[in-house]
């Protein structure tokens, strides 16, 4: 790995730290959060910290002067809400697309923590988006630890992009699985897990295996048809025996075939429905995988909310140790 040099920002550096910031935002936000709100937000405290250094800060880039920079990191002062204890919090980490996978963002905050360690810091903290599950990564491969969860709710209507429910695609219909579907159902099952990115079942599971788990005992099997083809499916069974039974839990899958044309929503909502009226409370995913980024803005959109996160507890095919996210909704 390429040496990367760290060294103070200065105010020549003022254009290349906005284009950097602009990443902060390139992730599946929250409804309620703009880019532009945070660009705003980021870019003024970074850039006043540029323009009058002071003692209790310090902005960090990853380059050599004169050379172009690939990353940039600003750390504050605070003090810990619980013991009032003085310590370094990083307010701005952010890294350049093309130097990714490079140890830029290591470096930065490998000297972020020597400033800090240097003027008798015991600890560092930040914070980030649960949904930012790039940047999730980042620091728990750095061993940084999640403490608390920031929750809101809003006391006025806010608009919420896609807020509106949409139609289900023309032609639709949901019904109840039977055995005649099996050969249908297999192959969208199969298509599903052989992929190796959204659920935990192995991709080679064998047919009898796969229609097995998605018919368990006490469950409910519906398939979603359009012109008499398959496009669907879903599952839907207690998410817990005995006392947590009262909470539903639901898979979804949908044809490759289908993918994109509200069908994903059309099933969810159905689901929703169908929990209510066998008397569930609540539904509750358990394993959303955080690189699923369609799917977890989809979950959001139907009143799903992430309320816990397991760091690197999916082994995806392609990206290797990945978060996953709880999401959950009262019904």
């Amino acid at each position: 790995m390429a040496l990367v040099t760290i060294r103070p920002a200065t105010p020549a550096d003022h254009d290349a730290l906005i284009a950097l910031t602009a990443r902060l935002a390139d992730f599946p936000r929250p409804a309620w959060r703009t880019a532009h709100e945070i660009g705003v937000a980021d870019n003024g405290i970074l850039l006043a910290a540029v323009a009058v250094p002071g003692a209790d800060t310090i902005v960090l880039v990853s380059g050599a002067p004169g050379e172009a920079i690939d990353g940039v990191v600003f750390v504050a002062t605070t003090t810990d809400y619980f013991t009032g204890e003085r310590h370094g919090h990083v307010e701005v980490l952010a890294v350049a697309p093309q130097a990714q996978g490079r140890g830029v963002a290591r470096a930065l905050m490998e000297a972020a923590e020597s400033w800090a360690r240097a003027r008798g810091d015991a600890f560092l903290t930040l914070n980030v988006f649960d949904a930012n599950a790039r940047a999730r990564r980042v620091y728990a491969r750095l061993g940084y630890l999640p403490e608390t969860v920031h929750y809101r709710k809003a006391l006025v209507a806010e608009a919420a992009p896609g807020a509106a429910v949409p139609a289900a695609p023309e032609g639709l219909s949901i019904r109840p699985s039977t055995p005649l579907d099996a050969d249908a159902l297999w192959a969208i099952l199969h298509a599903v897990l052989a992929g190796g990115d959204t659920y935990a079942f192995s991709p080679d599971l064998t047919r009898g295996d796969a229609l097995a788990a998605w018919h368990p005992t006490g469950g409910h099997t519906f398939v979603a048809e359009r012109a008499g083809r398959m496009i669907g499916t879903y599952l839907l069974k207690p998410n817990q025996p005995g006392l947590g039974s009262h909470v539903a839990n639901c898979g979804y899958m949908v044809a490759a075939e289908a993918r994109g044309q509200g069908l994903g929503e059309a099933l969810c909502r159905h689901s929703l429905d169908q929990a209510r009226s066998l008397g569930f409370t609540a539904m509750q995913f358990n394993s959303v995988v955080s690189t699923n980024v369609g799917a977890i803005a989809l979950w959001q959109r139907c009143g799903f909310a992430i309320v816990g996160t397991v760091p690197l507890a999916f082994r995806h095919a392609r990206e290797g140790l990945v978060d996953i996210h709880v999401m959950h909704r009262l019904l």
